[in-house]
């Protein structure tokens, strides 16, 4: 399969790798489309903590073509997409639930491969279920739109309150959208 592998800061390529094999708790899922989040432009730079090498990709959708022998809530065929943050579950943060400050956090497209490649094999916990008639590009948008919801419930922002949102990326674009649906001046 080709995906398109970080080598060192500075220096992706496609390359031509093995079909992963998914784990007893894991999933292979045939990636229909990925986003480029600004935070994938920091690792190509450098300028945020990655494995070495690895594939990016955790804004990602796909059809799951294949499931390990313990898997029981997904099944091959459906659309899914992908919570990129694999907590430990026992940590004091993930029992706090703040997962993204886990001891031991794992990221899809970070630490282990994601989904700038044909296929990849995630955590049948972190697979999300999508409607198998939405379209692959909204589903690649699922993992910023999440990220854009919890900020909007963490800023409170009620009818009538003047809002502020610096960036006009993606991110800045939903935010703007989601606090004028929020009743923002």
């Amino acid at each position: 399969m080709r995906s398109a592998r970080l080598g060192q800061p500075g220096a992706m390529r496609v390359e031509d790798r093995p079909l992963p094999v998914p784990g007893q708790n894991d999933v292979l899922v045939r990636v229909e489309a990925a986003g480029i989040c600004g935070s994938d432009r920091h690792m190509f730079r450098g300028e945020y903590p990655t494995a070495l090498p690895v594939t990016l990709g955790h804004e990602f959708c796909g059809i799951v073509e294949a499931a390990g022998s313990a898997v029981s809530q997904v099944r091959a065929g459906e659309r899914i997409t992908a919570d990129p943050n694999i907590g430990c579950g026992y940590c004091p943060a993930c029992r706090a639930g703040r997962v993204n400050l886990c001891e031991r956090l794992q990221a899809i497209g970070v630490t282990r491969d994601g989904g700038f490649a044909e296929y990849v094999v995630i955590p049948e916990a972190q697979a999300i279920a999508l409607p198998a008639d939405l379209d692959p590009l909204h589903g690649a948008f699922s993992e910023p739109l999440a990220c854009c919801l919890h900020g909007l419930d963490v800023a409170a922002i009620r009818p009538g309150d003047s809002v502020a949102v610096l960036g006009g990326g993606v991110i800045g674009l939903l935010m703007v959208q989601l606090a004028r649906l929020a009743g923002a001046a």
